[in-house]
């Protein structure tokens, strides 16, 4: 029945165009490669400040997936462009989209900021265009018209000539939007790996950056110690800094030893006990006495010295590690005193 049912589900497959499941999975894993590049070309094109070729690359890569993060770069690029009512736009399609997102009062926030920015651009256009509306309308010059019989004028004094009426310029349609932040991440020791957003920004502290503001997530890594990490929220105008202690990590290289030698005095211990059973009782009086008994005594010199590097290694361990932690989650961030431009 099997057999049979194989070739007729495969033509119906074909003749219906219904794609086979490693074909589809194929195309899903395409998919999500391009949206994949298309995103590392915007971050690119973002970080050198070439923010309308970010923007096309993000919006490039949420049409491939519809991914919340891309409607978020996309409001951001928007905003760098100074174009406040697409980023406005940008910015509620993100938090619809993500109402549990993790930097949305962040967002909120850039919202209520952009929408009074609008508003005043808005009222400067309105002033602009009601004070043009006031200015009057400068009648036309009509040619003068020699009477017959006069000599042609050749040309007409400059003084003779009307005097243009001043266009007052415009006010200022200037929109102050608000200015990047800086922040400052300190390390102690210094040698770490810096990282912002999971993108490593310098191996050694302090690291100054200039960023747009918004909710930055900040690690501190370095192999041997265990790192430190946070959130830092970004405000406009200011400077923030945050200070990360990397503690060495406990190697416990002299204790893994300790324990092998503590195996050994346990062997060697049983075969004293051996030998002392076997030499007294089975083999007492006769010729395998004297062996038996030298298993003893060998067992129990090697028990005695397997016990003494035993708790040598134990010593040698909590002498290297005392002033080191356990290996775990990285530590929090401190907060520095914040600065104000």
């Amino acid at each position: 029945m099997w057999p049979r049912a194989l070739p007729v589900a495969l033509v119906f497959c074909l003749a219906s165009g219904v794609p086979f499941p490693s074909r589809a999975a194929d195309e899903a894993v395409k998919v999500a490669d391009s949206a994949k590049a298309h995103y590392k070309q915007g971050r690119t094109h973002y970080q050198l400040g070439e923010y309308r070729e970010a923007l096309k690359e993000f919006q490039e890569a949420y049409r491939l997936k519809q991914d919340a993060s891309f409607l978020f770069n996309i409001a951001q690029c928007h905003r760098q462009l100074h174009e406040v009512a697409d980023a406005i736009k940008l910015y509620g399609s993100y938090l619809r989209e993500a109402p549990d997102a993790a930097n949305r009062a962040e967002v909120e926030r850039q919202i209520r900021e952009l929408k009074v920015a609008l508003d005043q651009q808005q009222q400067q256009e309105q002033a602009a265009a009601a004070l043009a509306a006031q200015m009057p309308t400068p009648a036309p010059i009509a040619p003068a018209v020699p009477e017959p019989g006069a000599a042609p004028a050749v040309a007409q004094s400059a003084a003779s000539m009307p005097a243009p009426v001043p266009t007052p310029a415009p006010p200022s349609r200037a929109l102050e939007m608000p200015r990047d932040a800086e922040l400052e991440v300190n390390a102690n020791p210094p040698e770490a790996n810096i990282l912002v957003n999971h993108i490593s920004v310098g191996a050694s502290a302090p690291v100054k950056l200039r960023l747009p503001p918004g909710l930055y997530s900040v690690a501190l890594e370095r192999d041997g110690f265990r790192g430190a990490a946070g959130a830092v929220t970004l405000i406009a105008g200011d400077h923030t800094a945050v200070m990360g202690k990397l503690s060495r990590v406990k190697s416990h290289g002299w204790r893994g030893l300790g324990h092998l030698f503590l195996v050994l005095t346990a062997v060697g211990e049983a075969g004293a006990i051996v030998g002392h059973v076997k030499a007294n009782r089975s083999f007492a009086g006769s010729d395998d006495f004297n062996k038996f008994s030298a298993v003893e005594k060998g067992s129990q010199a090697a028990a005695i010295s397997a016990a003494t590097l035993t708790v040598a290694c134990y010593v040698l361990d909590w002498l290297v590690n005392r002033d080191k932690v356990d290996a775990g989650p990285p530590g929090l961030l401190q907060p520095m005193p914040r600065e104000t431009e």
